[in-house]
């Protein structure tokens, strides 16, 4: 009867994004909360009937991470808000867009709830109907996850890309689609391992965060979508090393495991470097070539440069700028006023003149906030080597 619960989210979906919004309040906080507790409601009465057990699963022998896979979930949850709240000290919070007046909690209560309830039972059932033929539970737990992503996809979000509209399209992959993906991937697969409970133990918490905190962490969407792919996958990761299978074929599934666990760290790890190089993460690291910033950059020490509002700095601050198509690090000496326009004097620390050029507001990359001492060495040894055989870098 698995049928049933795909033909009710179809309906579901196409009332949410046709009839439901013309009807105003009574749409969206009665009428949508009413079709997804229909929903888990049809959910648990399909399990009933199937002899199936979709809130809690009891096929875990072993749990390692936490208490149970429900503990599991509050964790990793936890665990990816605390990320978000520690970038949000660097990047800066705002306000919540939703009210926080008594009577509009409730209703947002009472509206996360009813969503939250009936996509987590209808995604266990599906899981556990799906789970009895476990030579394809990886296929299932794909399709299942690819099934909730299209759910939560609004028309609306589709029909604003255009072509030729790259960063809106970056935008769209970035912090809807593939963070969505990462989500929807590991609450099935705690569902899988857990049941309902364990998915909404996970999901349950970034919804909570989401609409009941009074203020939000602003950072870049690209941040955002670096934290809402990694974080899973880290739990993801976690939730497969605390399982333990029994018997004889458990050292082949302990090395089976160990191997995936190090392709998938380091393709994480590759990840983080890949935004972290491209400044993507709110700051960029510049390799010291030269002595001009001696003592307080020597060669080989790596300057991370951040964007700030030019009009914060000040005499002392380290900049980086550009210069003749060459990117440079040396010292605000001075802020001048030359026939209306902001002009600003450098000069590197080892220098005894300062820059012959003033320095244009325009032509500021960033501000140095923090170095990592000689760890610039690699990259100037390599780019060393290369130069030596002949390859530029």
């Amino acid at each position: 009867m698995w049928y049933l619960i795909l033909g009710f989210l179809a309906l579901i979906y196409l009332l949410l994004h046709t009839l439901i919004p013309s009807q105003g309040f009574v749409g969206f906080y009665v009428l949508g909360p009413f079709l997804w507790i229909i929903l888990a409601i049809l959910s648990i009465l399909l399990a009933q009937k199937d002899n199936l057990s979709i809130l809690k699963f009891t096929r875990v022998r072993r749990w390692y991470l936490g208490n149970s896979p429900v503990h599991a979930g509050l964790l990793i949850g936890g665990f990816q808000i605390s990320v978000l709240i520690i970038v949000g000290l660097f990047a800066g919070f705002g306000n919540s867009p939703y009210s926080f007046t008594p009577l509009s909690i409730l209703i947002n209560i009472l509206f996360v709830s009813s969503l939250l309830i009936g996509t987590e039972v209808s995604r266990a059932y599906l899981i556990k109907k799906g789970a009895r033929s476990k030579r394809h539970t990886t296929l299932m737990l794909g399709l299942i996850t690819l099934l909730y992503v299209a759910i939560q996809l609004t028309p609306n979000k589709i029909t604003e890309l255009t072509i030729g509209n790259t960063p809106l399209i970056l935008e769209f992959l970035g912090i809807t689609l593939i963070t969505s993906i990462a989500m929807n991937l590991l609450a099935s697969y705690l569902s899988y391992v857990g049941g309902a409970t364990a998915s909404l133990s996970y999901v349950g918490t970034l919804f909570a965060f989401e609409w009941f905190s009074p203020i939000l962490p602003v950072p870049h969407w690209t941040i955002l979508a670096l934290i809402g792919t990694i974080v899973p996958a880290i739990g993801f990761l976690m939730i497969q090393s605390s399982i333990r299978e029994p018997g004889q074929r458990k050292q082949r599934f302990h090395r089976k495991k160990s191997r995936e666990l190090s392709w998938t760290a380091v393709a994480i790890f590759s990840v983080i470097m890949v935004f972290f190089s491209s400044g993507f993460l709110g700051v960029k690291p510049t390799v010291i070539y030269s002595g001009s910033m001696s003592p307080a950059l020597e060669v080989g020490d790596i300057a991370l440069v951040q964007k700030v509002d030019i009009a914060t700095i000040k005499p002392g601050d380290v900049i980086q700028f550009l210069q003749e198509n060459v990117t440079i690090l040396h010292r605000v000496v001075r802020i001048t006023e030359t026939e209306g326009k902001t002009l600003y004097i450098t000069q590197g620390d080892a220098n005894d003149d300062p820059d012959s050029q003033p320095v244009p507001p325009n032509y500021i990359l960033g501000k140095s906030v923090f170095t990592i001492p000689k760890l610039g060495w690699v990259q100037i040894f390599i780019k060393d080597i290369m130069r030596q055989i002949g390859v530029h870098a």
